[in-house]
Order: C-alpha cells, then sequence, then structure tokens
C-alpha cells in the first residue's frame, strides 16, 4: 500500500502542515512515524482527513468529529445531524438579527454623515416606550433599547418634562416581541423636522431644540409644541469641519437626533 509523506498530504488536502500535527494531537488521525521520526499516511488516512474536513466545513467540533469517525452507531449519527440542523438554525438566526442590526448601525451613520447640523423633513420611526424597566430586564434587552429625551416646547424656551426607554418597532418585529409589547405606547410621528446633533456630552442642550423650532417656523412649518431626542452613537475622531477645527484627535464626539414633530 503506497504511503505518503505529511508535504503530500498538505499539498494534496489543502491543509497546512500544522493542521494535519492538530488533528494527530486530537488523535482523530494516527499516521505511521517511521524510525527517522518522518509521518506517512495511508489512502485510509486520506480518506478520513476528507472527512475531518467536510464535517469540520459543517462547523462540527473535534470532539464530535471524533465521535462521528470512531464511537458513534447510525441512530447516534443521526441524532448528531438533527441536533446539528437545531443548532445551525439557531445561529443563522443570531446571524439574520445582526445583519439587520448591523444595517440599522450603517443607516445611523448615513444619517450623521447626511443631517449633521442639517435639517430634514421625515417621520420618527416607530418606537415602543417603555413605561418601567421590569420587562426589560426580564427580556434581556438593554443592549437594544436606548434613552430618550421628551421636551415641551413654550415660546423661546424648551424643557426636558420626561425620560424614558424606547426600543423601535423594527427590532421587536425581529425579535417577535411584538405581541410581548402589545399595549406600550407607541411614538411615531408622522411628520417631523429631522436633525444630528453633534455634542461633548450624551444629553442634548435645549437650544438645539429651539434652534430646529425656529428653522420650522421660518420654512413655514408649526411646531406641535414637543420634540424628542435620543443619544445615537459616539466615536473618537478627527473632525475635520471648520467649526471643530480645534477639538482633540481623541475628543469624544456623540451624536444626537432630534425629531420635531409638525403639523401635517
Amino acid at each position: 500500500m503506497k504511503k505518503y509523506s505529511i508535504g503530500e498530504v498538505s499539498d494534496q488536502l489543502g491543509v497546512s502542515r500544522d493542521t494535519l500535527r492538530f488533528y494527530e494531537k486530537k488523535g482523530i488521525i494516527q499516521p505511521e512515524k517511521q524510525k527517522n521520526g518522518y509521518r506517512t499516511y495511508t489512502y485510509d488516512d486520506i480518506k478520513k482527513l476528507s472527512s475531518i474536513m467536510f464535517y469540520r466545513r459543517l462547523n462540527f467540533s473535534i470532539d464530535d468529529i471524533g465521535r462521528i469517525l470512531y464511537k458513534s452507531s447510525f441512530p447516534s449519527y443521526c441524532s448528531m445531524i438533527r441536533e446539528k440542523i437545531a443548532e445551525e438554525k439557531k445561529q443563522m438566526e443570531k446571524h439574520r438579527q445582526s445583519l439587520i442590526h448591523l444595517t440599522h448601525l450603517q443607516k445611523h451613520y448615513q444619517n450623521v454623515e447626511k443631517c449633521l447640523n442639517r435639517y430634514d423633513l421625515r417621520p420618527m420611526p416607530p418606537h415602543y416606550q417603555m413605561p418601567d424597566n421590569q420587562f426589560i430586564s426580564q427580556e434581556g434587552i438593554s443592549d437594544l433599547c436606548y434613552i430618550c429625551q421628551e421636551y415641551e416646547i413654550e415660546g423661546n424656551q424648551a424643557k426636558q418634562i420626561n425620560e424614558f426607554f424606547m426600543i423601535t418597532e423594527d427590532t421587536a418585529s425581529i425579535l417577535k416581541m411584538k405581541q410581548a409589547l402589545n399595549g406600550y405606547p407607541i411614538r411615531n410621528p408622522e411628520r417631523c423636522v429631522y436633525t444630528v446633533i453633534a455634542s461633548d456630552g450624551p444629553v442634548l442642550e435645549s437650544q438645539a431644540v429651539l434652534n430646529a423650532a425656529d428653522w420650522a417656523r421660518q420654512e413655514g412649518y408649526s411646531p406641535l409644541g414637543t420634540a424628542y431626542s435620543g443619544h445615537l452613537l459616539s466615536s473618537a475622531f478627527k473632525d475635520t469641519t471648520k467649526e471643530n477645527q480645534e477639538k482633540k484627535a481623541d475628543t469624544p464626539v456623540n451624536y444626537i437626533e432630534v425629531y420635531l414633530p409638525i403639523q401635517s
């Protein structure tokens, strides 16, 4: 029976020598060692290595592969396959959720690029308002909620009147939580003045609300007397805009989005 060197097996299967030695150390392949210390592999070894590579592609662990190759009966093998299918489906759902959230995060960056210190008209995406923290804690969704500040505008003054946690309706839908949130208040003004403010702190200054209201009136719109703000994201970078040229590169910049409802 022909025997193959570790270099020949490495080239034939496209596997590094370190990986072959790792499989040997784990005991799922046992090449023959010659007197000179060199390893030799048989066709049966190569066949097993091909199986190992196949199951690794399917995300089986080394321990599971060892059981499949040496310890499993046909019923136990079928059981492992069913369990792996269930596990992969869970991972697919997690990756799907992560991809959707990453897409939302990308949109946040696009909002910063488009609306930083500029004004736009758009609806406020539907958000569920959390009346207390108990639900957030029970469901383990604190990382998916954010704090929203509500402001009241009276004449030339704007003051914060409320603060609460919110979660977007899209996120609730992704997590299949809409039924559990049924009955919770939804904030969804259909027409708002929108802007993004860069700030040294995570809380919006009331003057930014007044500025948005002034812009609305100048454009012929009538503010409804409330505004909402939320900390969008933060970063540390060298701001090249003229008004911020004196800031240091490591100065944290907090981006805060503002929604100012106006009459339809």
